[in-house]
């Protein structure tokens, strides 16, 4: 009786945290980019501050557009070999949590991680960095691959078991990014979400 218990009360208390998993509410502010007053608000598309003469007109090839029961979605052309990206603004790291970023995304190649950043020397810390304050330092294990159809994808920080060269860096880790770059000519994403989860390898 005593073992049946136990049986009952672990299964009863994985499908509780499975279930608070899946209803967690998601960390960005606007991973449907459905906001009403502007539709990339929490996104980060104008890069012509950081000089990189391929990202330097990337935001005009990143648009919203409707999708009929998908609302809007995010439309990224590449315009040559350097690709064009999005990159979610700046969420506090906290240490002992994994994070976890699932999207649905159409086209390719393309390439997803999680950007880990600093403060850019002589910015004075504050809670509402711009990408500007910032340098990075770190990156995830990248998601690759070409989806013509739509496909949920799913990446984690960390992602791999942590090496202690890996955990050196996270110490420095301030703030990150979900960073989503394309190539290829119409490649479409929708639904980003970003949780956190309790996990020991990550206290650093």
């Amino acid at each position: 009786m005593k073992t049946h218990y136990s049986l009952a009360l672990h299964l009863l208390l994985g499908s509780l945290l499975l279930s608070l998993s899946a209803n967690a509410q998601s960390l960005l502010p606007n991973g449907s980019f459905d906001d009403p007053s502007d539709p990339l608000k929490g996104w980060v598309t104008d890069y012509e501050w950081t000089g990189n003469s391929y990202y330097i007109a990337n935001k005009d090839f990143v648009h919203v557009e409707p999708d009929g029961a998908r609302k809007n979605i995010v439309k990224l052309v590449s315009p040559g070999d350097g690709g064009v990206k999005i990159e979610s603004i700046p969420i506090k790291l906290e240490p002992g949590f994994r994070y976890t970023c699932t999207l649905d995304v159409k086209g390719g190649p393309y390439r997803l991680y999680f950007s880990g950043y600093r403060w850019a020397p002589g910015v004075p810390p504050n809670d509402n960095p711009i990408l500007a304050d910032l340098r990075p330092i770190y990156k995830s294990k990248a998601v690759t691959g070409k989806s013509p159809d739509w496909t949920k994808v799913t990446f984690e920080l960390p992602g791999v078991k942590l090496s202690e060269q890996a955990l050196s860096h996270l110490k420095h880790v301030r703030f990150i990014t979900i960073y989503l770059w394309f190539l290829g000519g119409a490649n479409y994403i929708d639904n980003v979400t970003l949780t956190k989860t309790p996990d020991e390898s990550m206290n650093f």
